[in-house]
């Protein structure tokens, strides 16, 4: 072999030696920088020439720098890091929102209880001005406590606005940077050679997107990167992107919902097709656990509250008035789809409204309202607490305590109404009645047993049900034998009604419930008779000292109703804490488990910056040796 031929070999050795060193020195650079991959030096032999003696080589070649990689491991990081961020961005809602519901002394359930207890003192002095004082302030506590809790779960949903408006902006950004990161990678393919940085960024880009929704990849021939959303929505193709809005929830606008901008057209995008990642993290909350405590909130101001007015409305206070409404506070609300049809001033052409019929019926969810399309006039309600359906619903009936009242103009089939009995009834809750003398501790009727009984009956208990029809007029009930048997009539001798007594069973009259102990006897009467002095009767306070253990909530008293929305906000904490540190632990693991398929190892890289340094010095000595070959040459020809 000539002097020549050596030279190039060990240049070409030198060549392949100093890319091996350089690249290994990069990769120790770059240890620690997210997102970057190991890279390699491939070397090829240069091919080799043929002379008598056989092939003889003709030194080496640097192929191409390439880079580790793994697209299984790649893309299992991304899809488990954006349900890590899902669960971990529900938790920090949720542990936000714990801070709603106070317990103890300082929690609705005990402010509550404080009305209660104010009534039992107005009870045992009706007359007493300072102790009904002590009942409106016990009531303004109760509101104040209320509006409070609505003030901040509305606060939630404000920030938690921002935040999906603030994620989406950011998955923007990132799509144009990988829209036009496409085309550069893609001209570089075009050359012959991967650009190995570039493809680094572009992952990088990828895991950043998916960390705020969960995204689909396809890689295409030209290492671009292709990202779906959703149900197979293109938020970037080549180097194109669309772009994601945050318009109002089509279906409840009282919501921020998530949409894409493709071709002209915005397809919305619901909580189940975003999916992972602190976007749908933050929607999942504000449809799960956010609608859910603030109709927690709502059905129990609602449930109460409505008793408290009605029961007052059965009173009369210190002037002999019937007592007036103690509380304030929204009624139920229908809100139309934003896809409803709308008339030529923008306004929707059909509504829907709603009434409350049983309070304590109420549950605390919202409803979908949607026409049946097989059935003309009747709709199908689906309450979304728990997806159960009511069919075959029509104008004026009732669900779970309220009516549902259609429209002049209906809805047309394909349109919908989300429905919310309670969501509104905390936010503005207050005391109407400002003068304790106008609260009604009297009963409005008095029972006076007749001076000739000859029977055992006594008074057990006397309620009022309901408002009489036209106010209340005296009359008697009078036995007609000793089987029970009664007339009921007016002050003129008038037959009201009649009936027969039965132990255990009340008689009732224009809403009156006469409740009696003992048998009565023939002969036997009682009078009934409107209160003449109010301020010595105490007993429709004794009711309202009563209703701590009355059922207003949904079956439940209004203790043990906030007792669970604290226990449910509870468990929905617990079970968000164990979720989000099982998806931390199997992204880090994911990520892992990554980082050393494609990462770098400072003591592996280590082992080879002293393996190529040997061989570059390798062939310095053969670029040695052949110089001095060389300049013997030169010798022998002077």
């Amino acid at each position: 072999m000539g002097s020549t031929s050596l030279m190039t070999l060990g240049t070409q050795a030198v060549f392949a030696a100093y890319a091996q060193l350089q690249t290994t020195g990069n990769n120790i650079a770059n240890a620690n920088t997210p997102g970057y991959s190991r890279q390699s030096v491939e070397l090829s032999t240069a091919g080799s020439d043929y002379n008598g003696a056989g092939y003889m080589g003709r030194g080496v070649t640097v192929a191409t720098v390439s880079r580790a990689s793994n697209m299984f491991l790649t893309q299992q990081a991304v899809a488990t890091g954006s349900a890590a961020a899902a669960d971990g961005t529900r938790r920090d809602m949720l542990s936000q929102l714990e801070k709603v519901f106070a317990s103890g002394a300082s929690g609705l359930g005990q402010a509550a209880t404080q009305i209660f207890n104010a009534w039992a003192d107005v009870a045992a002095s009706p007359a007493d001005l300072s102790a009904r004082q002590a009942v409106l302030g016990r009531l303004k506590d109760f509101a104040s406590l209320a509006r409070a809790s609505s003030d901040q779960i509305e606060a939630l949903q404000a920030n938690l606005g921002n935040d999906i408006k603030g994620g989406v902006s950011q998955v923007n950004t990132l799509a144009t940077s990988l829209a036009k990161l496409n085309t550069r990678i893609s001209a570089a393919v075009n050359r012959g050679q991967m650009p190995n940085d570039l493809l680094d960024q572009r992952d990088q880009l990828v895991a950043q997107i998916g960390a705020q929704m969960e995204v689909h990849t396809y890689l295409a021939s030209d290492q671009t990167a292709s990202v779906f959303v959703g149900s197979g929505q293109t938020l970037v193709m080549g180097g194109s992107a669309n772009r994601l809005l945050t318009p109002a929830d089509p279906n409840d606008s009282t919501q921020v919902g998530v949409a894409l901008s493709s071709g002209g057209q915005i397809v919305s995008l619901s909580p189940a097709e975003v999916g992972n990642g602190q976007i749908g993290g933050l929607l999942r909350f504000q449809g799960s656990d956010l609608a859910e405590a603030r109709n927690r909130l709502g059905q129990l101001v609602t449930g109460l509250a409505t008793a408290l007015n009605q029961q007052q409305g059965f009173g009369l206070d210190l002037q002999g008035q019937a007592g007036s409404a103690l509380f304030s506070f929204s009624g139920p609300l229908a809100l139309p789809a934003t896809g409803n049809a709308r008339d030529a001033s923008g306004s929707y052409i059909a509504s829907v409204s709603l009434t409350v019929t049983d309070a304590a019926a109420l549950k605390a969810s919202d409803y979908r309202l949607q026409a049946d399309p097989a059935a003309g006039g009747q709709y199908t309600v689906t309450r979304l607490s728990d997806g159960q359906v009511f069919s075959a619903v029509s104008d004026g009936q009732s669900v779970d305590g309220f009516a549902i009242h259609i429209g002049p103009n209906a809805p047309a089939p394909g349109e919908s109404f989300v429905l919310k009995p309670v969501a509104r009834a905390a936010a503005d809750l207050a005391v109407l009645l400002k003068n304790p003398r106008g609260l009604a501790a009297a009963n409005p009727v008095v029972v006076v047993p007749g001076a000739a009984n000859s029977g055992t009956a006594s008074v057990a208990a006397l309620d009022i049900v309901a408002a009489p029809a036209s106010g209340y007029a005296a009359f008697s009930i009078n036995f007609s034998d000793n089987n029970g048997s009664y007339q009921v009539q007016d002050a003129a001798g008038s037959v009201l009604a009649a009936g027969s007594f039965s132990a255990g069973q009340p008689i009732l009259q224009d809403g009156i419930s006469l409740s009696l102990a003992g048998v009565p006897r023939a002969g036997d009467s009682l009078q009934i008779t409107p209160t003449s002095h109010p301020a010595a009767s105490n007993g429709n306070a004794l009711h309202f000292d009563n209703m701590a253990s009355l059922a207003l909530v949904d079956g439940q008293t209004v203790s043990d109703a906030y007792a669970n929305a604290l226990s449910d906000v509870g468990v929905r904490v617990q079970g968000a804490v164990a979720a989000a540190d099982t998806s931390a632990t199997v992204s880090t693991r994911t990520k892992a488990e990554l980082t050393g398929q494609v990462g770098v190892n400072l003591d592996e890289e280590a082992a080879r910056l002293i393996q190529y340094q040997q061989s570059y010095q390798a062939a310095a000595k053969m670029l040695q040796t052949a110089q001095t070959m060389f300049d013997a040459i030169l010798a022998l020809a002077r």
